[in-house]
């Protein structure tokens, strides 16, 4: 589960830098990308912690 934790660490990471940049881009067309880039990695983020959840639940013996 380690890595999974350095995984949303990095994705947390890209988000500041895409979030920073997208509040000093110069164009529309560059903000837009941006955010969209921004959905890209909250979904990431979104799946990565479903799986941390799924991995700490305890199993059950059948």
């Amino acid at each position: 589960m380690s890595s999974l934790w350095d995984e949303l660490i990095h994705e947390l990471g890209t988000v500041r830098a895409l979030s920073a940049a997208a509040l000093e881009a110069r164009t529309e067309t560059s903000r837009v990308a941006l955010i969209t880039l921004l959905d890209v990695e909250a979904a990431e983020i979104s799946a990565i912690l479903d799986q941390i959840v799924r991995e700490a639940q305890p199993t059950s013996a059948a």
